[in-house]
């Protein structure tokens, strides 16, 4: 596919869930096919030390993707794992890592999605499960944009919607309870885009006949579902290196 953007400085984002299983990796990875169908380079990241997920990530952009850690590499060293890699993308995609604030502990931030949006001054795309729901969605989105105030968010995909009209549902609803936050889209459930997994988590991408078929189905599905082109001209450049961040925290 033709390079769609106009030249445009790079930009990135950070693409959180309310949840573990709520859809991050499938809306992470869509995300990261379809900007890479049209022509872009683009960097994937993923939050905590996990080695499948990355697989994939170079399955759908055709590059590697490199883990970032704050708890366990600090905040010097993740930024220079993050400026090493960025640069010479079009878009970078942070895959974060469980629900958006779960991190080192209970009352750390450490080791978070949230942490490395914060640190990196990446805007976060929040993944909101809303199988059954109706207005409890409002609620639930809305609690994780007020959780900490000086998170910068870009906006909110819903998934698994049951039917058309339960999407128009959530679109109304997000409308009038969340005016100023941008719904980008209301993902239809489809089980048979499921990530095939077992007992440690997903299969690796060598092991996954289906793999780039399977990218593209996912691809397929956020582009009927989202407007991309609006959500990549909608983030803010990244923001220029701003070196080691000084000296990292000793280890606990």
């Amino acid at each position: 596919m033709q390079h769609d953007f106009p030249s445009i400085p790079p930009r990135g984002l950070l693409v959180a869930g309310t949840r573990s299983g709520c859809g991050k990796t499938s809306v992470a990875l869509g995300l990261m096919r379809a900007l890479a169908r049209r022509g872009l380079r683009v960097q994937a990241f993923k939050a905590g030390p996990d080695f499948i997920d990355p697989g994939h990530h170079a399955l759908a952009t055709g590059a590697p993707s490199h883990n970032l850690d704050d708890w366990m590499c600090g905040a010097a060293g993740t930024r220079r794992i993050f400026t090493r890699y960025a640069a010479g993308a079009d878009v970078v995609v942070v895959e974060g890592v469980m629900g958006l604030f779960d991190g080192y502990a209970a009352t750390d931030a450490a080791g978070s999605a949230a942490s490395l949006s914060r640190l990196l001054g990446l805007p976060v795309l929040l993944v909101a499960d809303v199988a059954s729901m109706a207005r409890s969605a409002a609620a639930l989105v809305s609690g994780y944009l007020s959780f900490e105030p000086d998170l910068d968010f870009c906006g909110v995909v819903c998934n698994n919607a049951g039917s058309e009209s339960h999407a128009a549902l959530l679109r109304e609803v997000m409308a009038a309870s969340l005016p100023g936050t941008r719904l980008w889209g209301v993902l239809p459930r489809r089980a048979d885009l499921a990530m095939p997994s077992r007992h440690l988590g997903l299969i690796t991408a060598g092991d996954d006949a289906q793999a780039i078929a399977r990218l593209d189905a996912l691809a397929d599905w956020l582009e009927a579902a989202m407007d991309l082109d609006a959500l990549l001209a909608a983030l803010p450049p990244l923001p220029p290196s701003r070196g080691s961040g000084g000296e990292d925290p000793p280890r606990r």
